[in-house]
């Protein structure tokens, strides 16, 4: 430690006897310019007798101003501005002591003049160690640093190439910039020059010998990330990118993440209004272990719910998340953990009329498609009389807003879990237009990351070493990352009005073919190294997931959020009493033969979801007799 005190305080003398050799050769310079020779003659004796008040006071201002401080390697326009207040400063001083001591023949004028010629002289000085010490690490760079291109020339790459001329650490050489900007080509940033476009990427890699690609463009989309990665593959670069303020990661530039290769614009979120739904309320979230429902009790809990229930069948998975929320132990009372399973009717009736919540977030279901399809009647009786009881109980304790957590896969369905999902939609569009509240579903494609995502499977599959299994060459997907999708079915609670279908825009779907290559590219693996093979579809897959099933959606005030009044294609009735009959009467049907592992249940599933209602008015007549009674 006194090593360094005593190391600092010899820089300081340093810095302070070469500034005092300036300010003396600018008041020789100020007097010589407003008195001639007249200085050697006439004026010499006052130089002098001046001349040991003026520099100390000056140094004095300049190191109680701080001047001394500033790290003149990374000098910028405030630290320039101080220097120029600091010799303004001492030169108001100076004049205001040649008063009080009575230097009558001292040219006043000569003041103004040191303090110009003083502020160029100690600014080029401190410029001009600045250039010798980058001109002394720039060598160093290009001997040893890696050649390196920028693609984005404004404030991130200006930044980038400031920072590594001034860090040698850093190893990076930058040696040309490629920017989409027409204004922007062929000129030159941070003495760089911009070669071209992001066309002429492989160009400048082959011609200029490049051995890293930096991103520093704001936000870029996956669809940029994954053309990146297919040019820079060939050439066994990998790519960095800037991080972002909001990064964990600390450092300047780092490497790509997956949810880079999937990055989309940025959404519109109405947060304040998000906050009136959610702030003061209780709110219920069911599958809260899971990647969509742990998110969506993150969310909430930013929001200041008064309490949040935080419901899950597994027991694991619902103390991660518990214990997550739980890090401020002045608020960790409002969070209830219920290890419940929805298909205990009982049980959960007892937590919910203990807690009564008035909000009520569904994300619990079985989702993994081959699973459920080999095991439907578990997935029957999980996904549907578990949503059953779930709207029961909501509706007796007069719950307001009741969110269903859908998927793509409930279009058109050709597996037992997307038909499951959509029977859900079915009992949601009902429950909401006879209660009158706001029972809603929202519909979505993947999302990166979820317990149910085909990612980390093509993940674990190049980590072994291949092969890649891919169900076609052509098979597409919806993609969307969690935090994007559960802002999204935040602000679609909003705009929802009893029974409504609410359906995110998901962008275009991608190939799946197309996101191996990137992986495998990200991954730092060739095509060559890294097998593909196509494995054909399993029992329960699309080839192309789709949205959409009536065409009738509408526009909503959020630009990404569309919306189906009533639901999907259950207009048929004009009663809301006849329809919710009918669908809880097909409800319990399921539920029964399910619990008895009767096959027929999967033919009424079938049926229902590819045919609607209106088959059911005449065939289940006695059923929906069996439902009146049984509500009455």
């Amino acid at each position: 430690m006194k090593d360094l005190l005593l190391k600092n305080y010899r820089k300081l003398i340093v810095h302070a006897l070469f500034d005092a050799v300036v300010i003396s050769l600018s008041l020789y310079l100020s007097f010589w310019l407003r008195v001639g020779d007249e200085l050697h003659t006439i004026y010499w004796p006052i130089f002098l007798r001046f001349l040991p008040l003026y520099i100390p006071i000056r140094l004095l201002v300049f190191y109680f101003m701080g001047v001394y401080k500033i790290f003149w390697r990374f000098v910028t326009s405030n630290d320039a501005m101080l220097l120029a207040k600091s010799v303004a400063l001492s030169s108001a001083v100076l004049l205001g002591i040649s008063y009080l001591i009575e230097i009558k023949e001292l040219p006043r004028s000569v003041f103004i003049m040191e303090m110009i010629i003083s502020t160029l002289g100690l600014m080029g000085s401190r410029l001009l160690r600045r250039q010798q010490f980058e001109r002394s690490y720039s060598k160093d760079v290009k001997l040893q640093g890696r050649r390196t291109l920028i693609y984005g020339a404004g404030f991130n790459g200006r930044t980038l190439a400031k920072r590594f001329k001034q860090d040698y650490s850093m190893r990076t050489n930058v040696i040309a910039f490629l920017d989409d900007d027409p204004e922007k080509l062929g000129k030159s940033v941070e003495s760089v020059k911009v070669y071209g476009t992001i066309d002429d990427l492989a160009n400048c890699i082959e011609n200029l010998n490049i051995e890293k690609v930096i991103i520093s463009i704001t936000d870029p989309s996956g669809e940029l990330i994954r053309n990146i990665l297919a040019v820079t593959k060939k050439y066994n670069i990998k790519p960095q990118i800037v991080s972002t303020k909001d990064s964990k990661n600390a450092n300047l530039i780092r490497s790509l993440e997956l949810k880079d290769l999937l990055n989309r614009p940025q959404r519109h979120i109405d947060f304040s209004s998000i906050r009136k739904l959610i702030e003061g309320q209780t709110v219920l979230v069911t599958g809260a272990g899971g990647s969509i429902g742990s998110e969506l009790a993150r969310q909430i809990w930013s929001f200041g719910p008064r309490q949040l229930l935080l419901l899950d069948h597994n027991e694991f998975s619902l103390y991660a998340i518990d214990n997550e929320l739980r890090l401020d132990p002045q608020s960790s009372h409002r969070v209830i953990p219920l290890l419940i399973d929805l298909k205990d009717s009982d049980l959960l009736e007892t937590a919910l009329r203990e807690h009564k919540p008035s909000i009520v977030f569904h994300a619990a279901a079985y989702k993994h498609v081959h699973l459920v399809q080999a095991n439907p009647f578990s997935a029957i009786l999980n996904n549907i009389l578990g949503t059953k009881n779930l709207y029961e109980i909501c509706e007796s304790l007069k719950v307001k807003t009741c969110v269903l957590i859908s998927t793509d896969k409930a279009v058109n369905p050709v597996g037992v879990m997307g038909a499951t999902k959509r029977v859900c939609e079915m009992m949601t569009t009902a429950m909401g237009q006879t209660t009158k509240n706001t029972y809603c579903a929202v519909r979505f494609g993947n999302v990166l990351g979820s317990s149910g995502s085909l990612i980390p499977l093509i993940q674990k599959q190049i980590q072994e070493g291949g092969p890649v299994t891919v169900t076609h060459q052509d098979m597409t997907r919806y993609f969307m990352l969690i935090p994007e999708a559960v802002s999204l079915v935040l602000n679609a609670a909003i705009l929802s009005k009893p029974g409504d279908l609410q359906v995110l825009k998901m962008g275009e779907p991608i190939k799946i073919l197309d996101i191996v290559k990137s992986l495998i590219s990200y991954m730092g693996f060739s095509e060559d190294e890294m097998p593909i093979e196509f494995i054909g579809l399993r029992p329960g897959e699309k080839m192309f997931e789709e949205l959409y099933i009536s065409g009738k959606e509408l526009k909503t005030d959020n630009p990404d959020i569309l919306t189906v009044p009533k639901g999907d294609n259950l207009e048929l009735f004009e009663q809301p009493q006849t329809l919710r009959k009918m669908v809880f009467a097909i409800v319990n049907q399921l539920c029964e033969l399910s619990q008895n592992s009767d096959k027929k249940a999967i033919e009424i599933l079938n049926e229902v979801v590819h045919n609607g209602l209106t088959p059911f008015m005449k065939n289940n007549e006695l059923l929906v007799q069996d439902e009146e009674k049984r509500v009455h």
